[in-house]
């Protein structure tokens, strides 16, 4: 048996108008609605983390390796690298800028 049935042969027992049965029932259709949303919201934002986690940890982790490598323990080495790194994003935003302010 259904949950809004046993609520309906409940309520019929105790002399409740249909009305305030229907209102009620009415309400639990609205939270538990409210909550199956909540429900596919947070799971979504999980499925969402899982997939960041495994592109940019899983099969991404070879590249992060290599970098280490390159490193390879020396602080002048991270200096050079850290330094590339601010040189590609420096031109990739100078690319941006031009590519934003091109009319059509």
């Amino acid at each position: 048996m259904y949950r809004s049935d046993e609520i309906i042969q409940l309520f019929s027992r105790r002399n409740i108008p249909i009305e305030i049965t229907r209102l009620i029932l009415q309400k639990e259709r609205d939270i538990l609605f409210k909550q199956s949303l909540y429900n596919m919201i947070h799971l979504s934002i999980g499925a969402k983390k899982y997939k960041c986690k495994r592109f940019f940890y899983e099969e991404n982790h070879h590249l992060f390796i290599d970098e280490i490598k390159e490193i390879n323990g020396c602080f002048h080495n991270l200096k050079k690298y850290k330094q590339t790194l601010r040189d590609i994003i420096f031109k990739n935003n100078q690319w941006a800028n031009n590519l934003y302010q091109l009319k059509y």
